[in-house]
């Protein structure tokens, strides 16, 4: 393992260098490079993405926002409300509007046009990712949102089936920020051109160019417009880490994602204290498309058994070795889906609350059946045994190797330390005998490929909207357009199942007994989580929930998130929320 782990570690990446340009408006532009190129979407409502999140932070906002307190420390307070009230049954949110709010065109601003937004974001003609995040809202018999709406008075009353702790939440996140919905399209083009990207952020679009730069200017109808010190942002987009670390180095750009963990000793020692890894609330994964069949060569396996060796493929991994040796960026090695410091209404951390399993508890034991294995491989090596995959050699002279094992197409984009970390589980499985193939794809074109349900398996991460457990669940209910496992949903475009697999995602295989649908086993259980007004139960659910999607091996988690990221140090007072979101409306700079 450890000669095994030298040799990932001596690869070197061969990358092209890109040229950055530099941006005019002098110290009071922030040059910025997240990493991952261009967005699939920057349509408040279609994107999905931390990259694309960070952007329309920029030009957008919602009735909650994000501020600093005296100790530097991002609070949520009320944006383009006023103040708000919540009913005493927590079934009903007042909010009243500030008075005199512009889009960022000059136009006036009207409460009414805050809520077309959100019913052109939460309709199925749409079709958004984040569409069902609406459903904490009830709806009126045409299916619109049940809200009443004001404009002299500029107040929005929100009527909800359930109360909802984390409305404010959701109030303050990207989905839910006010659109002039006779503008959006449904394709997301009008995100892409200036003259129509109007929102009521502190910035506004000036340029969009793929591959290049997407640059905003101060804007002067924003309502807290003096407090906005810079002239503009300028967001360059590209995947190439050094090309990155470059521009941060000629000092380019001021702040950067997307670092190569080879580089981070060099860079503490050169730069001491520039270089971050921010503690992210969220959760690093492999996810395997359920449609793809793995039984071995001459056998088939029942979709259930084809979840075990789903999860045996996660469980070989050693994730602090992993996160030791590989990443190096203080992450956390991932023993379940919900990440470190996650609530459920009950409890502040999940993952250390009673009643949650835990799936990867001897990542790191050495195996007293042969010491070169973990005690996790020789249980996953056993499972793939007892499955009936052939194999020649033993675990206990360390030389396994399965000879029928069917080969996994592996996608990923080239981003931070994705490259190596797909590399160790690529040579982790190849050790013994389960081959792969590895695609490198552009993270626009890899989202497009996830959402037609086209890849066998990828490399993904989640980082949480709000601090709460429904965030993680939601992701892999049926009809939420980022469960790119196809639980509960449709083959999409793959071409490459069984007919045994021509159904896995929507035939009666989950849950306890393995005679479930995906909607009766986790869709129902989800439901009940956001139902709950007992915390005590909440919780039970919830952990309920995350047993379910464990045992379908559709997500091998690998580690809990941190954030990599350098930022000059004459940058001041930039908001760095726990999602992963970095927010540049009162930053300054020296």
């Amino acid at each position: 393992m450890k000669k095994m782990l030298a040799i990932l570690l001596a690869l070197v990446l061969a990358v092209g260098m890109t040229t950055v340009a530099v941006a005019e408006g002098g110290g009071k532009v922030i040059n910025v490079m997240l990493g991952g190129g261009t967005p699939l979407s920057i349509d408040p409502a279609l994107n999905s993405a931390s990259i694309g999140s960070n952007t329309i932070r920029s030009a957008f906002n919602g009735l909650m926002g994000f501020h600093l307190d005296e100790n530097g420390e991002p609070v949520m307070k009320p944006e383009l409300a006023e103040s708000y009230e919540i009913s005493e049954d927590g079934l009903t949110y007042t909010f009243v509007l500030r008075e005199g709010l512009k889009w960022s065109d000059g136009s006036d601003f009207a409460a009414s046009e805050l809520v077309a937004g959100w019913n052109r974001a939460a309709s199925a003609d749409l079709g958004a990712d984040y569409g069902f995040l609406f459903d904490v809202i009830s709806r009126n018999e045409d299916g619109t949102l049940a809200i009443d709406v004001d404009d002299a008075a500029r107040t929005i009353v929100v009527h909800m089936p359930n109360p909802c702790a984390y409305f404010l939440d959701l109030c303050a996140f990207p989905v839910f920020y006010a659109v002039k919905a006779d503008l959006a399209d449904n394709e997301g083009i009008w995100a892409t051109n200036p003259e129509t990207y109007i929102g009521t952020g502190p910035f506004r679009m000036t340029k969009y160019a793929v591959d290049d730069v997407i640059s905003f200017e101060k804007n002067p109808y924003y309502w807290n417009a003096d407090a906005v010190k810079l002239d503009g942002v300028n967001f360059y987009l590209s995947e190439d880490n050094v090309a990155i670390l470059t521009a941060y180095e000629n000092d380019t750009v001021q702040y950067i994602q997307s670092i190569d963990p080879t580089e981070f000793d060099r860079l503490n020692a050169t730069y001491p204290g520039e270089l971050e890894y921010y503690i992210t609330q969220g959760t690093y994964y492999i996810l395997f498309n359920v449609y793809k069949d793995l039984s071995p060569a001459g056998k088939q396996l029942s979709v259930q058994e084809q979840s075990k060796a789903r999860f045996a493929l996660g469980q070989m991994v050693n994730r602090n070795e992993l996160v030791t040796y590989v990443t190096k960026g203080g992450q956390e090695p991932a023993t379940g889906f919900f990440p470190a410091g996650l609530a459920d209404g009950l409890n502040d951390d999940v993952r250390s609350a009673e009643g949650y399993g835990a799936w990867y508890t001897d990542t790191d034991e050495l195996s007293d059946v042969n010491p070169d294995f973990t005690v996790d491989q020789v249980e996953a090596l056993q499972t793939l045994i007892d499955l009936g995959y052939a194999y020649e050699g033993s675990i206990e002279d360390g030389d396994i190797m399965f000879t029928d094992f069917p080969s996994i197409e592996f996608a990923f984009n080239n981003s931070g330390a994705n490259a190596l970390i797909i590399q160790y589980v690529q040579e982790t499985w190849n050790r013994v005998g389960i081959p792969s193939t590895i695609n490198t794809e552009a993270w626009a074109t890899l989202q497009t490929k996830l959402k037609e349900g086209d890849a066998e398996a990828a490399r993904m991460g989640w980082v949480s909207d709000f601090n709460d457990v429904v965030n993680f669940l939601e992701i892999f209910i049926s009809n939420s357009g980022n469960n790119y496992p196809r639980l509960g949903r449709e083959i999409g475009t793959y071409t490459r199942n069984s007919e045994v697999t021509a159904d896995a995602g929507i035939g009666a295989y989950w849950g306890e007994n393995g005679d479930q649908t995906w909607a009766e086993a986790y869709d129902a259980v989800v439901d009940q989580v956001k139902a709950a007004t007992d915390p005590a139960e909440r919780a039970a659910l919830a952990a309920q929930a995350e047993n379910v999607l464990m045992a379908t091996g559709g997500v091998a988690p690998l580690y809990f998130y941190t954030t990599p990221q350098m930022l000059k140090p004459a940058v001041h007072d930039v908001i760095r929320l726990a999602t992963g979101d970095v927010i540049w409306n009162y930053a300054y700079m020296d």
